[in-house]
C-alpha cells in the first residue's frame, strides 16, 4: 500500500489539517451545557435587567421553569387587567375562520403564508420575564400602570383565601417580592435606590447626614413618612461578592432618621434588599414578608 492510502483526506488548503464545520452560532467554539442553557435562556426571556426596572422576583419549583413562567405570566394578565385596565396581548385575534371562503384551503395557505412574509409590529409588553442565569429565579418586568406591590398583595391574599391549595391559580410559584427600583450593586446606586423607594415612608437623614423631613408624599399614602414607626432590613443576595450584608444593611439605616427604631421581631415596615450578580433592586414592603405563596 501506499503511505498515504491510510491517511486522512487534507482540507482544500492542501498543507494544514482538515477543520469542522461550525453547526451552531458559536463561532465553532465548543460550549458547556450550562452556556448553551444560558443562551437559550436569554433567546427565549428578556435581555437584562436595566437601571430603574421594576417588576417582581419569583422562585419557582425546581425543574419547573417553563411552566412556572407560563402560569405566572398568565397570573400577571388577569390580574393586570382587572386591577389596572390593561388589555392582555393578542385579544383582538383573527377570527377569518367564520369567513364564507373558510373551506377554500388553497386560499387559507396563501393567507398564511402572506401573513408570515410579514414583518410582524413589535408590541409594548406590560410583563417581560427576564433570565437571571440562577437556579428556581427569575424577574418579571413590569411597566406603568401596574403596582408591583399592588399586584403581589392580591396575589397573596387570593392565594391565603383560597384553602383548597388544588384550586389555587399556581403551582409551581414559591415566592414574589415586589422591586419598586433597581439600580447597579454599587455605593451610589444603593444610596440613590433607598432613598427613592423610601423617602415617602420614612423620614430620611439629609444627604450631609443631618436629619431631615422628608418632602410630602404625592402618593395615596400622604402623611404616612413622618410618623414614627419601627422598622427592620431584610437582605438577600445571590452571585454577588461586593458588598457584605453588614454593609449593605448599615448604609440604608445610616438614611433612616433617628425616629424610627429598628425592631427585627415585629416592625411596622420591611426594607427588603435583593441584590443579584451586579443589579441591586431594592423593594418596601409593608406587613408583607410573612406572605408567600405557600401559605
Amino acid at each position: 500500500m501506499s503511505d498515504g492510502a491510510g491517511k486522512r483526506k487534507q482540507g482544500p488548503g492542501g498543507n494544514g489539517p482538515a477543520t469542522k464545520k461550525s453547526k451552531g452560532g458559536s463561532g465553532g467554539k465548543w460550549q458547556t451545557p450550562h452556556q448553551k442553557a444560558r443562551k437559550t435562556e436569554q433567546a427565549e426571556l428578556g435581555r437584562t435587567l436595566e437601571v430603574n426596572d421594576a417588576g417582581i422576583w419569583v422562585t419557582y419549583a425546581r425543574g419547573m421553569k417553563g411552566k412556572a413562567i407560563t402560569e405566572f405570566k398568565n397570573l400577571c394578565n388577569e390580574y393586570g387587567e382587572s386591577l389596572f385596565g390593561v388589555k392582555p396581548p393578542n385579544e383582538d385575534g383573527d377570527n377569518d375562520e367564520d369567513d364564507e371562503d373558510a373551506g377554500d384551503i388553497e386560499a387559507s395557505i396563501e393567507k398564511e403564508l402572506a401573513s408570515m412574509a410579514q414583518p410582524k409590529p413589535k408590541t409594548k409588553q406590560t410583563f417581560t420575564p427576564i433570565g437571571t442565569g440562577l437556579d428556581c429565579v427569575f424577574f418579571m418586568k413590569t411597566v406603568k400602570p401596574v403596582e408591583p406591590l399592588k399586584l403581589v398583595t392580591k396575589a397573596c391574599q387570593d392565594a391565603k383565601d383560597c384553602p383548597d391549595p388544588m384550586q389555587r391559580k399556581t403551582k409551581y410559584i414559591n415566592r414574589l417580592t415586589p422591586i419598586f427600583d433597581t439600580d447597579k450593586a454599587t455605593d451610589k446606586g444603593i444610596e440613590r435606590v433607598a432613598r427613592t423607594v423610601m423617602e415617602s415612608h420614612f423620614e430620611l437623614k439629609s444627604e450631609s447626614g443631618e436629619d431631615a423631613s422628608a418632602e410630602p408624599a404625592t402618593s395615596e399614602q400622604d402623611g404616612e413618612g413622618s410618623a414614627a414607626c419601627t422598622y427592620a432590613i431584610r437582605y438577600n443576595i445571590r452571585n454577588h461578592t461586593a458588598f457584605k450584608s453588614s454593609e449593605v444593611i448599615k448604609k440604608i439605616a445610616d438614611l433612616v432618621s433617628p425616629k424610627h427604631k429598628v425592631n427585627l421581631t415585629s416592625p411596622d415596615k420591611v426594607v427588603l434588599v435583593e441584590i443579584f450578580q451586579v443589579s441591586g433592586p431594592s423593594s418596601r414592603v409593608l406587613d408583607l414578608s410573612r406572605w408567600h405563596v405557600a401559605n
